[in-house]
């Protein structure tokens, strides 16, 4: 393959906001949102770490602020496969604004109150949960289903924006003005990002679920016997019932929900950056600052060449391949010695993440059908939102007998080996295979925002027993 060629096979696909309008406001608000975010998850483990010196808090505000939002999912993913989606989007992220004015104020106060924090961690965590499910499932629905590589990949690059740049401005911003003008810049963004995605069209659930309650609402010719249709509308008990068993037979959705639940439980870095840079690398704010943006250098560079992503054909061997390459970074982290170290360890771990990021989002819009995302989407959050919460105090608790460096340089370890474990466990998973889709499929030529992708024709094999 010649050079030019070589380029153009790795070049990030900007397909989808070429063909969709609604995808491209959805993309310009994710970037703004994620700027101000990026800047707050620096300032708030600082500021709390500050306030108490003990990282046993930085973990517990996390921890709050994961447990709310593990139960906004779980409520969130009946919510969007029920209701208008741009609603609950609209909604969650107001009142996540409301969480980010609370933040700005009490830092603002002589003696900032750190059971405030605790509070509106809670909220802000609620809200979240919400707001992520919600555009989780949306945005499957905006583009053709060829094109799930793609937007995997500019969703990861729209992170990865808001995270290279907006964590060391963040930590410039502690060194010189404090967490106050942080907190102000979050808000600021918050609501310029609501400025685009108040814009998008509506977005009512569809695929099977909807198709089947638009034909039981049409009359019935003369003549003709009627169709029957659902007696009654299901409880909302039944839905997550419905979600549950669809994420417990699907060997791969299931097997891709249980990897990100270990992989996550074990290498939870985070909480204990603030205290591995002061303790082990004897540094400041600035390097903490460093080390929270090197994992979105890594990606970043991931995405821009991640053109490929979109001919792979043994998705679910790569992925696990991945999985455990990044809890190997992750102890590689634990092991630094100096902050070069530090910040390579957390550019390789930030290209994996990337990159499986890619790989499992193909994986699972492509196996779940619409009227089924908001649920699965939710599923897929609260594990995350799970394993971080259990993760964070369970690295600080070892932190105590190991140190810091110790504790992340076994957490990234035990992540690699129960990746292995999964591979055993689940050979779904390990077998899944992505199909291109038929020459003659049709390629997006306008906005498809009101043309859900009919995902329960997925294009992904796996094993389902």
């Amino acid at each position: 393959m010649s050079a030019p060629g070589l380029l153009s096979a790795l070049a990030l696909d900007l397909t989808p906001l070429r063909a969709s309008r609604s995808f491209r406001l959805l993309f310009a608000g994710r970037i703004v949102s994620l700027l101000g975010l990026g800047m707050l998850v620096v300032a708030l483990p600082v500021q709390v770490y500050a306030l108490t010196g003990s990282s046993l808090h930085v973990a517990g505000v996390n921890t709050t602020l994961g447990v709310t939002a593990f139960a906004g999912t779980l409520v969130a993913g009946v919510v969007a496969d029920r209701t208008d989606r741009r609603r609950v989007i609209l909604w969650s992220r107001s009142a996540a604004v409301l969480g980010f004015v609370a933040l700005l104020v009490n830092s603002l106060a002589e003696s900032p109150s750190v059971p405030a924090i605790y509070a509106i961690a809670a909220w802000d965590g609620l809200a979240g949960g919400f707001s992520v499910v919600a555009l989780a499932a949306a945005v499957p629905s905006l583009v053709q289903r060829s094109q799930l590589p793609a937007v995997a990949a500019l969703q990861a690059i729209s992170l990865d924006l808001g995270a290279v740049v907006a964590p060391l401005v963040a930590g410039v911003a502690i060194a010189h003005g404090g967490s106050s003008l942080v907190f102000g810049a979050v808000v600021v963004a918050s609501v310029v990002s609501l400025g685009f995605l108040v814009r998008l069209p509506s977005l009512p659930p569809g695929g099977e679920g909807g198709a089947e309650d638009a034909e039981a609402d049409q009359p019935v010719p003369d003549g003709e016997a009627p169709v029957p249709g659902p007696a009654r509308r299901p409880r909302p008990w039944d839905d997550m019932v419905e979600g549950l068993r669809f994420v417990a037979t699907d060997r791969v959705v299931g097997g891709i929900i249980l990897l990100g639940f270990v992989q996550i439980l074990f290498a939870s870095p985070h909480v204990l950056i603030p205290e591995l840079v002061d303790k082990q690398l004897h540094a400041g704010p600035e390097v903490v600052g460093l080390l929270f943006s090197a994992p979105a250098v890594g990606a970043l560079v991931a995405t821009l060449t991640s053109g490929w992503t979109g001919r792979v054909r043994r998705t679910g061997r790569l992925l696990l391949i991945v999985f455990a390459a990044s809890g190997a970074g992750v102890a590689m982290l634990g092991l630094s010695q100096s902050v070069v170290l530090a910040v390579v360890a957390m550019t390789l771990v930030g290209a994996g993440d990337v990159l499986g990021e890619i790989l499992r989002f193909t994986l699972l819009y492509e196996r779940t059908p619409d009227h089924l995302r908001g649920r699965v989407s939710a599923l897929w959050t609260a594990q995350g939102t799970a394993g971080d919460a259990l993760g964070g105090p369970l690295l600080t608790l070892i932190a105590r007998a190991l140190g810091a460096g110790g504790a992340v340089a076994l957490g990234g370890a035990l992540a690699a080996v129960a990746t292995g474990l999964v591979a055993l466990l689940v050979p779904g998973l390990r077998r899944a295979v992505t199909e291109p889709e038929p020459d003659g499929a049709a390629r997006a030529t306008q906005d498809p925002s009101h043309q859900p992708v009919d995902a329960s024709v997925g294009t992904t094999r796996g094993e389902n027993a």
